[in-house]
């Protein structure tokens, strides 16, 4: 029994450590405000077969529209960022080659 006893004080001693480090790990998660959440509200329109725009309808933070062209020659896709605007404004993309490029995928990225 002694050695139960024993073992369970140095399992308890060695757990502490553990669950202080957790404790404080979770504090900056609890103490978020609303501040700090990313822009929503957000959604995309495809201007063109090679252009599209985004922007979000609250914020606060940035968003910007993530293009993936198809090119119709070589068969290849590539991505297209446009810039990081505010949450209010609008981010547009292009594919670099419009004559032989068509827009595949939209998404918008936030921060």
């Amino acid at each position: 029994m002694p050695d139960r006893t024993r073992r369970a004080s140095i399992l308890a001693a060695l757990a502490t450590p553990l669950l202080l480090a957790g404790a404080v790990a979770a504090v900056p998660i609890a103490l978020a405000t609303p501040a700090s959440a990313a822009p929503h509200g957000c959604q995309s329109t495809k201007l063109d077969h090679a252009t599209a725009s985004s922007t979000c309808h609250y914020g606060p933070g940035q968003q910007r529209v993530v293009i993936t062209c198809l090119d119709g020659v070589n068969g290849e896709r590539y991505t297209f960022y446009g810039p990081w605007a505010q949450w209010y404004q609008n981010s547009k993309a292009s594919c670099a080659a419009a004559y032989r490029q068509n827009i595949s995928y939209i998404t918008i990225e936030v921060r």
